[in-house]
């Protein structure tokens, strides 16, 4: 499967998510829902996302 680049704003929130939380980059179910409904990502997306990124 081929990789998709995501929006700019969809990285940006992510990301910003990600600085607010250094010390536990670890979104729990409702901070994934949040960010699902920010991004229009999935919760898979998410968690991918976390993952590949931390």
């Amino acid at each position: 499967k081929k990789r998709r680049e995501l929006p700019k704003e969809v990285t940006q929130t992510l990301k910003a998510w990600l600085m607010e939380h250094k010390q536990h980059p670890y979104p729990d179910e409702t901070e994934k829902k949040m960010l699902c409904e920010k991004t229009g990502l999935t919760m898979n997306q998410i968690s991918n996302w976390m993952i590949n990124v931390r």
